[in-house]
């Protein structure tokens, strides 16, 4: 949970766990809790885990801080992008060990232009210069990818090669901006222009564009079940799309409408799918909903009260004995 204004990032422990025995795995299940440790720099912007480690980058410095799970309380490690910037670092395993990839940026206060990998102790390994305006990150399997004013930049997780997946001809002036990669489908799914979504198959080198019927809120994807893609558009309808061909699954009136207008500070519905359940929050009624990711029939309510600004869903499968 990022704080900006105080410069902290506040860790939570889901409650879940799983422990494996060979042909299947216990689940284990606890209240949630807070962690007793906090990341600290200035304007925390991004966190990401992955492979049991979890970065955070702080646009104030450039810097980035990487703990490890069951470590939680050790002194994190200290990596630094060459010039502070609205950035991201992304923690995996590669063939050689332990690395992060970190966004960089020209200058100072720039919008970043490429991707450093760095190992643990901060050095250099590789870099790609060939990513102008990054913003976004997603994984699917092996392969992270970053959108980039051109084409998605993508990382193969186990090499560290860079390759480059360009856009459509017909693409103009749109561009990936946000990513979310699927688990059981290698794929993944990005927002492109106001109006239209993404679906990226990184082996097959193709890129899919799917029209939607107005302005889009927020999207999600669920990573388990990426066959599907849940968009909010700004008249308050929720779509299930498929990611293999595009057509519209189900769509039901999830929201009243809601303006794009006003900045990113504005509370806006935001959309989180996980265990067959897609989540929608309502600031305006303060409350969240939780859909049937299939019909998207209303399953629950939840009403915390106040305006929910985000939202996570969290799932894992197991057997409790």
């Amino acid at each position: 949970m990022r704080e900006a204004g105080a410069g902290r990032v506040t860790l939570l422990d889901t409650g879940l766990r799983l422990e494996g025995h060979g042909d299947h795995g216990d689940l284990h299940v606890t209240a949630p809790r807070h962690l007793p440790i906090g990341l600290r720099g200035p304007r925390p912007s991004y966190t990401a885990g992955a492979e049991g480690r979890l970065a955070a980058f702080f646009d104030g410095d450039g810097s980035v801080l990487v703990i490890e799970a069951g470590r939680e309380e050790a002194p994190p490690a200290r990596l630094s992008a060459a010039h502070p910037h609205h950035g991201v670092a992304v923690p995996f395993v590669a063939a050689a060990g332990p690395r992060v990839a970190v966004s960089e940026a020209a200058r100072a206060g720039e919008r970043p232009s490429g991707v450093s990998l760095r190992d643990m102790a901060g050095a250099e390994v590789a870099r790609s210069a060939d990513c102008p305006s990054l913003h976004g990150v997603g994984r699917t399997g092996r392969v992270i990818a970053f959108g980039c004013a051109d084409s998605v930049l993508l990382l193969d997780a186990a090499s560290g090669a860079f390759s480059k997946l360009p856009y459509p001809p017909e693409a103009g002036a749109r561009m990936v901006r946000n990513l979310e990669g699927g688990e059981d489908w290698r794929l993944l799914l990005g927002d492109f222009g106001p109006d239209a979504m993404a679906v990226l198959d990184p082996e097959a080198g193709t890129m899919r564009v799917i029209g939607l019927p107005a302005r889009r809120l927020h999207f999600a994807l669920g990573p388990a079940r990426a066959d599907t893609a849940f968009v909010l558009t700004e008249d308050g309808t929720l779509h299930a799309i498929s990611t293999l061909d595009g057509t519209t699954r189900a769509r039901v009136a999830a929201t009243g409408r809601y303006a794009l207008e006003g900045g990113a500070a504005v509370a806006r519905p935001r959309l989180s799918a996980a265990g067959g359940l897609v989540a929608v929050s309502d600031p305006a009624r303060g409350r969240v909903v939780l859909h049937d990711a299939g019909s998207l029939a209303p399953r629950r309510v939840l009403e915390p009260g106040g305006a929910p600004f985000d939202l996570r869903l969290v799932s894992l499968t197991g057997e409790r004995h």
